[in-house]
């Protein structure tokens, strides 16, 4: 049996992936559910590039922001992150990390939008399993699977439906024939609960996954984004034109991939696609489009080559919205000749180090 490697550990801030940074020694330790304030001794699970990545062995002098996690899955489940402290300090931390990762630009003060509630509130959970080890729930990075029967953040509907597939292992039943492993997404649509095993994550279609801060955030781009009465609007990952609908635009161009074109200012397309850019100027000459707005709200991987998109169709304005801010600080470090005008922490995921952000870019004269 493999003997454990122990360090002594002193929380001192947190990383942008929610875990507590200790920099006793020389090396810097990531340890996972841990506060700023946080002293004890760690068990070492993996070493690289000169930093440890750990667990808690023995908390010996608990933080005084400490508070007990109101999931009783929180310490095994690899899924939430923050459930150790007050929600007011879930948003400080995203804030000060959030500003971290633009600390080479100029940010304006961070405006942060906290949730309306911090539980019961995702409207799709997806889960795995394994039918070889009888377990469903979480997933870490090891590829363990958690049981998760009581599992906080989805809606009531969500957690009715979890429980019931744990219950007396009725999952086991209702696992397609042949797949011996796989997942479930558990998803409320159209007040209906549904399961949908082994596809495409958002099979059932897509929606942010808290619908009352999509609401903020719409409101929020609307009131913060004047545009120009009678200009022109580009918007990339337009979806059905979740975000862009309503706004104050002349002529709209809405891009996405689509299984069903929303309607005529839509067309499908591969943005990441090596002949996206020159297909959607062909599109908006046909249209006589100027794009002198452009929204765009990618997936996690952000658009590597805005920079490209940005120097050749110059727009007058851009709102970046993204899921992910390290994809958005590296995309945005990339452009030049903009400011950024307004930035905000729009918290779709609480108790999860997850959240949306938005800013604003001007184009200097």
């Amino acid at each position: 049996m493999r003997q454990k490697r122990l360090i002594p550990f002193e929380i001192t801030s947190m990383d942008s992936l929610g875990q507590g940074v200790s920099k006793l020694g020389d090396k810097v330790t990531f340890i996972a559910k841990t506060t700023v304030g946080d002293k004890g001794v760690a068990e070492i699970l993996a070493e690289r590039k000169g930093v440890t990545f750990a667990k808690v062995h023995e908390l010996s002098t608990p933080s005084s922001r400490r508070i007990t996690p109101a999931c009783i899955h929180f310490n095994t489940c690899p899924s939430c992150h923050y459930q150790q402290v007050s929600y007011e300090d879930e948003l400080e931390f995203k804030k000060e990390n959030f500003q971290k990762l633009f600390r080479k630009l100029p940010l304006p003060e961070v405006q942060v939008i906290g949730a309306v509630r911090r539980f019961e509130y995702r409207n799709r959970i997806q889960l795995h399993y394994s039918l070889k080890s009888k377990l469903i729930g979480m997933k870490d990075q090891s590829n363990r699977i958690t049981s998760i029967p009581e599992c906080l953040i989805g809606l009531p509907e969500v957690k009715a439906e979890i429980k019931r597939l744990y219950h007396q292992d009725q999952w086991m039943k209702e696992v397609p024939k042949g797949q011996p492993e796989g997942h479930v997404e558990i998803y409320w649509v159209q007040n209906q609960i549904k399961t949908s095993w082994n596809r495409p994550y958002a099979d059932g279609g897509f929606t942010q996954v808290f619908e009352e801060m999509n609401q903020k955030l719409k409101t929020i781009l609307h009131e913060k984004w004047i545009l120009e009465k009678s200009t022109d609007l580009l918007d990339l990952f337009a979806g059905n034109g979740n975000l862009s609908n309503g706004l104050n635009y002349s002529k709209r161009l809405g891009v996405d991939l689509y299984s069903q074109v929303p309607g005529p200012e839509f067309i499908n397309q591969n943005i990441y696609d090596d002949s996206a850019l020159n297909r959607i100027q062909s599109e908006l000459k046909k249209r006589d489009l100027k794009v002198e707005n452009l929204l765009l709200d990618p997936p996690r991987s952000g658009l590597k080559n805005l920079k490209e998109w940005i120097e050749i169709l110059k727009p007058k304005t851009i709102a970046y919205v993204s899921c992910d801010p390290h994809t958005l600080a590296r995309d945005v470090m990339a452009i030049e000749g903009y400011t950024i005008g307004q930035a905000f922490l729009i918290d779709f995921f609480p108790s999860t180090f997850h959240f949306e952000s938005f800013i604003i870019l001007e184009r200097k004269s």
